[in-house]
């Protein structure tokens, strides 16, 4: 299934190293934002005193290393938020560079993702480079999904294909009860948290939230802003988690508990919501259709 979505996200992939500083540095920590592929976000965490460094989702190793060499920082750890490779796919190269890299996974992920060296489960803490990092779960995109808190004074959430600016990852191994459930858990961390999720899909999210409310200003000056940005080939990451329980439709639904149906068909409004991704859902419905049910099947809220 991965490897059908692999495909469309590595069209137009950039080859060069770019590089982006996320304001509000602390001395606690610094946070490099780096594209990959075609609208993909990988992460370097690096904490300053100790010149050490953590990455999520790093899918391009080559440009990790290269960040990492022109630093000087030492690489610690790599937190995958999930199986897909996407996001898994530097992961072996990495720790064939790094030996005694630790290469962290939830738990019902970690078998399908590449030289994962700790599983960890719900609640989980971690810590590397001296940064601490919460383990929440959030199933549904994949049934070993998992987010990470960076822990602090400017709290950091990486949250993968679960929660982006403005929209939530496909239902592609749950159900829309456990994607509630996954938002409702993200929901409870304190509004100041910034949110770094996987992919740049801003601009389409905040479009298909205006076709359901064209008329809502917030929305529309937060499109306006995430077109500008675009246009400047600058992030809409990180946003705040306080601005998505105002923007985000699939958030908001959430914390408003409506019923799975709706909450099924707000998501399926946004996969055919573009032609690219009525073909997407074309490609995964047909691979369900002929997917082993018991591969397939939804993870339970456990």
């Amino acid at each position: 299934m991965d490897s059908i979505f692999a495909w469309f996200q590595g069209l137009g992939s950039p080859q060069n190293l770019e590089v982006f500083d996320v304001t509000g540095a602390t001395d606690e920590h610094q946070i490099k934002i780096v594209p990959a592929l075609s609208d993909n976000y990988m992460y370097l965490v690096i904490n300053p005193k100790t010149k050490e460094a953590v990455a999520v989702d790093p899918v391009e190793s080559g440009k990790i290393l290269q960040l990492c060499s022109s630093l000087e920082v030492k690489l610690v750890a790599v937190l995958t938020t999930h199986y897909h490779s996407d996001h898994s796919g530097g992961n072996a190269q990495l720790a064939a560079e790094l030996p005694g890299l630790e290469v962290v996974a939830g738990e019902r992920d970690a078998d399908r993702t590449p030289a994962v060296t700790r599983r960890v489960k719900d609640g989980e803490s971690c810590c590397f480079a001296g940064l601490r990092f919460q383990c929440l779960t959030t199933p549904c995109h994949t049934r070993g999904h998992i987010s990470f808190v960076l822990e602090g004074e400017s709290p950091g959430l990486f949250c993968g294909d679960t929660l982006f600016v403005a929209g939530c990852g496909r239902f592609m191994e749950g159900t829309a009860a456990l994607m509630k459930s996954s938002l409702l858990k993200l929901s409870q961390l304190p509004p100041t948290t910034r949110i770094f999720c996987g992919h740049e899909y801003t601009v389409g999210n905040l479009e298909y939230a205006m076709s359901l409310q064209p008329k809502n200003s917030l929305l529309q000056r937060r499109l306006a802003e995430a077109k500008e940005k675009r246009e400047r080939k600058v992030p809409t990451v990180p946003s705040t988690l306080a601005e998505e329980l105002e923007h985000n439709p699939f958030l908001r639904a959430s914390c408003e508990n409506i019923s799975d149906e709706e909450m099924g068909k707000l998501r399926r409004g946004k996969d055919t919501f573009t032609t690219m991704g009525s073909l997407i859902t074309m490609a995964l419905d047909v691979k369900g259709y002929f997917n082993n049910p018991e591969e397939s099947s939804a993870p339970s809220a456990a």
